[in-house]
């Protein structure tokens, strides 16, 4: 069988898969014409495991089936996708067509509430329709798609208009992350290549050495240059996007995996970065017996306190959770812990600064005490994984050949996100090697790593070295 065929029979067999299970059930998948609801991710959640080689063997067979030339040229040009979808959230498309509702509306129609040129947006759409981000239903007419019905905001369109800097407020934070790849991201991307070639910044591990400040005219680091007045757009959108990133089932990454519940009582897990709490929450809610430290920046600790008053009324007060400011490269004063934890951190930051947070955690660390770094992992793109092999965990399944090995990653955002980091702040994504070093580095050893399906982060176990 070649190639060629082999991944058809994937898709072909998949598909059939789905559809049989669906049907058994009595329901349907979604189409592209069926509106994003509550309902449809339900169904797209259960089947993702099932669809996702199924996605990779066709994005593999487009590739196998393409001539070089056409598929570089528009491989070329594919920064014009987050382009066009931050101008449809700019345009609040998506919120206009859901009250056009599925007869569609004219162009014209849909410019005018943002007094736009609707020969321009028309353009705009239609070059999204051919990915099935719309659909035009008759000559200039278009309505949404399950995809674009994504970015609607769940508010009404005169809402919008009369205040659009909170549009993003309460929302599912597509819309917001979208608007930040289109305008922030890809302002920071157009600059990438001549900073990666400089001899300065492209060996550069600095925070304030990145595509991100020439790309923004700044010399400012990342956050800091949000927290300025003129910036109050991008600060608005920030943590509205943030929100999209988080999987619907991401708790599970944090109360599975380690065995928390075989702490002996009163063990203190120490929530190093870990800004208003939100990880602290997920295990205080479950694992009762267990003590817990929030530590963060003074500003942000002020915040938690009101949110945990909110959320979880008494934990604070009764000593349950202790909210304290606290900078990470600063000498850790917490020398009894039994778990320093430290999520969505490492990718933040280059392996000089990852080092030195690190390494002041090792040095508060008693011989028994864990380090849980809950981050995503790069999966290297061969099969050979003998030099990883020794740690549990550190291997996963590989899928069967043709396939890419991990189909999770060839569809999933981690490899873009990796490239992103590495624009924004020199820092980055890291395979299990590059986990290895970074920790050996910092007097740290992974003993394990504990694996969840994609997109959940995975949980690397360490251990004093």
């Amino acid at each position: 069988m070649s190639s060629i065929e082999a991944l058809a029979k994937i898709i072909s067999a998949g598909v059939q898969d789905i559809e049989a299970q669906c049907a058994a059930r009595g329901v349907a998948y979604p189409t592209p014409d069926v509106v994003c609801s509550s309902e449809t991710d339900t169904i797209q959640n259960e089947f993702s495991s099932q669809a996702t080689p199924i996605i990779a063997a066709a994005y593999q067979l487009i590739a196998t089936l393409s001539h070089p030339q056409p598929y570089l040229l528009g491989m070329g040009l594919w920064g014009y996708f987050p382009t066009a979808l931050a101008y449809i959230d700019a345009t609040f498309v998506p919120d206009i067509l859901r009250e056009a509702g599925p007869k569609g509306l004219h162009v014209n129609e849909i410019a005018a509430v943002t007094k736009v040129h609707p020969g321009r947006l028309g353009r705009v759409l239609r070059f999204l329709a051919t990915r099935h981000v719309f659909e035009e239903v008759a000559p200039d007419v278009f309505r949404n798609t399950r995809l674009s019905s994504g970015m609607c905001l769940g508010k009404s369109v005169k809402e919008i208009v009369e205040s659009p800097l909170d549009r993003w407020d309460k929302s599912s934070g597509v819309a917001a992350i979208v608007s930040l790849n289109g305008h922030e991201n890809m302002k920071t991307a157009a600059y990438m290549v001549e900073t990666l070639l400089d001899p300065v910044t492209g060996w550069s591990e600095e925070p304030t050495e990145a595509a991100f400040q020439r790309g923004n005219q700044t010399p400012l680091p990342c956050y800091e240059w949000l927290e300025q007045p003129e910036n109050i757009t991008s600060l608005k959108k920030f943590p509205n996007a943030m929100r999209a990133t988080t999987h619907y089932n991401s708790d599970k990454a944090v109360n599975e995996g380690f065995e928390w519940d075989k702490l002996p009582a009163g063990s203190l897990i120490v929530d190093v970065a870990g800004g208003i709490g939100n990880l602290t929450m997920a295990l205080a809610g479950t694992h009762k017996h267990l003590r817990y430290v929030v530590q963060d920046r003074p500003a942000v600790i002020k915040a938690a306190q009101e949110h945990w008053a909110a959320k979880m009324p008494g934990a604070v007060e009764k000593g349950f959770v202790r909210l304290e400011p606290h900078d990470m490269f600063d000498p850790q004063y917490i020398r009894d812990a039994s778990v320093f934890l430290l999520r969505y951190t490492t990718h933040n930051w280059s392996d000089k600064y990852a080092t030195k947070f690190l390494t002041r955690m090792r040095e508060a660390a008693q011989p028994t005490t864990k380090l849980i770094i809950i981050d995503g992992i790069s999966d290297y793109l061969c099969r050979d994984t003998s030099s990883i092999d020794d740690i549990p965990g550190a291997a996963k399944p590989a899928a069967p050949e043709p396939l890419l090995p991990y189909p999770d990653s060839t569809i999933g955002w981690g490899y873009l996100m990796d490239l992103n980091m590495l624009a924004m702040m020199n820092c980055q994504e890291r395979t299990v090697g590059e986990f290895v070093t970074l920790l050996g580095g910092a007097g740290w050893k992974i003993e394990r790593i504990c694996r969840f399906e994609a997109p959940l982060p995975q949980q690397v176990i360490c251990v004093p070295a």
